[in-house]
């Protein structure tokens, strides 16, 4: 599976490459501002703020994966038996796709520009 899915993206922005740019660059973005504020030991409105405005944001350019794994964790809230524990793994993964998809939207733009 594509770490962003095109044709979903291309249903918003149709063939302007620019356009594209531009919301892979403001997903980059988001991507690199909830990483730096998430953190397993957050209070449960702010981790479920965040986890929900990242699915929002991943879902929005087709990034599934990501979007899918913030779904779940959305739910990492309350009294939740291994809250912090189940955070603390999700956090992980994350942290682990983030190379790949910043490579994948670098590519992407570059594509556009070549």
């Amino acid at each position: 599976m594509p770490l962003i899915d095109m044709k979903h993206l291309s249903l918003y922005v149709g063939e302007d490459h620019a356009l594209r740019d531009e919301i892979l660059s403001i997903y980059e973005d988001q991507l690199n501002q909830w990483v730096d504020t998430l953190h397993a030991d957050m209070p449960d409105d702010d981790w479920e703020h965040g986890v929900h405005a990242l699915k929002g944001a991943s879902r929005g350019v087709g990034a599934w994966e990501i979007g899918d794994l913030c779904e779940e964790a959305e739910s990492f809230i309350r009294s939740m038996e291994d809250k912090r524990e189940k955070r603390v793994a999700m956090l992980k993964s994350l942290h682990s796709q983030l190379p790949a998809m910043f490579a994948e939207i670098a590519r992407l733009c570059a594509g556009a520009a070549a």
